[in-house]
């Protein structure tokens, strides 16, 4: 290392061991000449100059201060071999640091892959097992951050799935008991109309077996009409009809199952024997019919019979007369109850139809308000028509019977002074009728069983007033036989209001029972 003045001169030289040299005698044998010294001393960016000799690395470097003002120069003689043993060490150390590098970070690498991957491996295996319906086999929790939360989290979730599949599989257990016990069989199908379900009941009238699994209705050789009312289900949401096969009668009702997707949806269908309660009505309605008709004959015998003591009224005393009085009260009700009955007996034997004709709703509502205006007089009340002139097709002599039974009822349950309101309406194709009294009124518990049959409000005074229970009911089907409607609103001690509301046009008489 030479350091050559600002003026050329060799001032100081030390060898690669830091002894101190001649620097004159240094200078000259490095051979460097003048024109390079000055040239790099003058450098006005501070650049130096690497200058090769006979195997060796001569370096000329200017020397400046803090203002940039040259202070000589600076030369480095470096022979060639020792700077690329130099080199050569330096390149293996860069290497093995590197190679060193790379095993380090290959063996940290390994052991954080096997710390990471350990615990996912686990929970994977135990998510197989859960997934199997294996609970009893936690993941093991090694550590306290996420990869431990994780496996706790998961251990929480299996267990409350193998608490949710136990439940599950006890209400499972439940509802396959139930199914096996319902008298109803129940048949389950899918989108391609694949039977998914049966219980034994459906195996008893159907003849569907649980091992049909994966079979249509149609190949296990179910009924055309079960299997019609199946696809009316699918394609409607519901339905709901009797079906006679052979000696058997059956209430079958179907739904669809729906699921989100409307392209897969299932049906549930139910199916009932009701042939013994079929055949329980035919026996009643057999009954009622032939008793009805046994007690005409007596009647009529009777009826004769106080026709006769009529004629003689002038020569019985006023206690016979009192009696004669009450015979023929009593007769006219036990004969308008056995007319009641015969009615009821022909709707439940589907024997009773209508005879649907043009007719004037007002002429109706004048006739029978009519009929019962001698004995509103007789007990003092008022009875008022608003009619309109309403024109609808119907069965005008049993739209009739309808409004002379609400106006007696309300004549029945009125006292002295009341008033009876009838009005007639029309709302778009409908005719409507309200019967409104001032009367002793229903009380609210009695409402939703007053269209029931037999069914009496105030039963004691339905008896002194000669009630069956029986009006009502026959109203009620008449008005429903038209396709239309009656309902009823009342307060007690205001009054009742009977709301008849009937189409003008209706499509067809509909059946007593059918449905």
């Amino acid at each position: 290392m030479l350091y050559v003045g600002p003026g050329g001169e060799p001032l100081a030289a030390r060898d690669g061991l830091g002894n101190p040299l001649d620097p004159r005698k240094t200078y000259e044998r490095l051979g460097l000449e003048r024109d390079l010294i000055e040239r790099v001393a003058s450098s006005p960016q501070g650049r130096g100059v690497l200058t090769p000799a006979d195997g060796t690395y001569i370096t000329v470097w200017p020397l400046l201060d803090a203002g940039g003002v040259s202070r000589g120069v600076m030369v480095y003689d470096v022979p060639q071999d020792e700077l690329d043993q130099s080199l050569s060490y330096l390149r293996l150390g860069i290497l093995g640091a590197i190679g060193t590098s790379v095993l380090l970070a290959g063996v940290a690498s390994l052991l954080l892959t096997r710390q990471i991957t350990r615990p996912l491996s686990e929970t994977r295996d135990a998510a197989i097992r859960v997934a199997s319906g294996d609970y009893s086999t936690p993941v093991p929790i090694t550590s306290r951050d996420e990869l431990g939360e994780m496996a706790r989290a998961f251990n929480y979730m299996a267990g409350e799935i193998e608490h949710y599949i136990g439940e599950i599989q006890d209400q499972k257990k439940h509802l396959e008991a139930v199914l096996e016990a319902s008298l109803e069989a129940l048949v389950a199908t899918d989108h391609e109309g694949r039977i998914t379900m049966a219980n034994a009941a459906a195996a008893r009238m159907l003849g569907v077996r649980p091992g049909d699994s994966g079979r249509t209705l149609r190949e296990v050789g179910v009924a055309a009409e079960i299997i019609g009312i199946v696809r009316e289900a699918a394609e409607t949401g519901f339905s709901v009809r009797e079906v006679e096969l052979g000696e058997k009668s059956f209430w079958a009702y179907a739904a669809r199952m729906d699921r989100g997707d409307r392209s897969r949806v299932g049906v549930i269908l139910a199916v009932r024997d009701i042939s013994e309660y079929r055949e329980l009505e035919r026996t009643k309605s057999a009954f009622v019919s032939d008793f009805s008709h046994e007690l005409r004959t007596p009647l009529t015998t009777i009826q004769s019979a106080v026709g006769l003591l009529r004629r003689a009224r002038e020569r019985l005393d006023p206690l016979e007369n009192r009696a004669l009085e009450l015979a023929e009260g009593e007769l006219g009700r036990i004969r308008a109850m056995v007319e009641e009955l015969m009615t009821l007996a022909q709707m439940d034997s589907w024997q009773y139809s209508l005879q649907l004709a043009p007719a004037s709703l007002d002429r109706i509502l004048q006739d029978a308000v009519e009929a019962v205006e001698p004995k509103a007089l007789r007990f003092g009340i008022e009875i008022n028509l608003y009619g309109a002139d309403i024109n609808l097709t119907c069965d005008a002599q049993k739209l009739y019977q309808v409004f002379l039974n609400l106006l007696d009822n309300a004549v029945k349950y009125s006292e002295k002074g009341s008033r009876v309101d009838v009005t007639a309406s029309e709302s778009g194709e409908y005719a409507i009728v309200r019967v409104k009294d001032t009367g002793v009124g229903i009380p609210e518990e009695d409402l939703p069983h007053l269209f029931e049959r037999f069914y009496r409000v105030e039963k004691d005074r339905s008896r002194s007033t000669g009630g069956s229970g029986l009006g009502l009911a026959i109203c009620k089907q008449i008005v429903e036989m038209h396709g239309g409607a009656i309902s009823v609103e009342s307060r007690l001690g205001e009054g009742s209001t009977f709301t008849v509301r009937l189409p003008k046009n209706p499509r067809r008489p509909e059946v007593p029972g059918a449905g």
